[in-house]
């Protein structure tokens, strides 16, 4: 997890708010929040293998979280999309039962920095 928190590079937010504080903070906890109800839609489908829904939460939260500077949660999101559009069932399960435990990482960096 500490290796997928360093990817997160939080400056990347701050330039899209201005370095506003107040705006960081809104837009961190609108991240967090919409990635969490993105995450329990990837869990539910993986448990029941379906493609469809994978590939558009992938889709939706790829581009969220390359404006809050998680480069390689959206890859992954990325790949996730690619992996469930191209009906490989076992590869998009296993990238979409990765993205919580790189969310979390990125979920504790953001807390932290909200908390100085």
């Amino acid at each position: 997890m500490p290796d997928k928190a360093a990817a997160l590079d939080l400056s990347v937010l701050d330039e899209l708010v201005g370095n506003d504080a107040t705006k960081f903070r809104k837009f961190a906890l609108l991240f967090l929040s919409s990635l969490e109800d993105v995450l329990k839609q990837v869990d539910e489908a993986c448990d029941q293998g379906d493609m469809a829904t994978l590939a558009a939460m992938g889709h939706r939260a790829k581009s969220t979280a390359m404006n809050i500077g998680a480069a390689e949660f959206s890859h992954q999101c990325l790949q996730l999309e690619q992996t469930a559009k191209a009906r490989d069932t076992a590869a998009a399960i296993a990238i979409g039962s990765s993205l919580r435990p790189m969310f979390l990482g990125i979920r504790a960096a953001i807390e932290q920095r909200l908390a100085t």
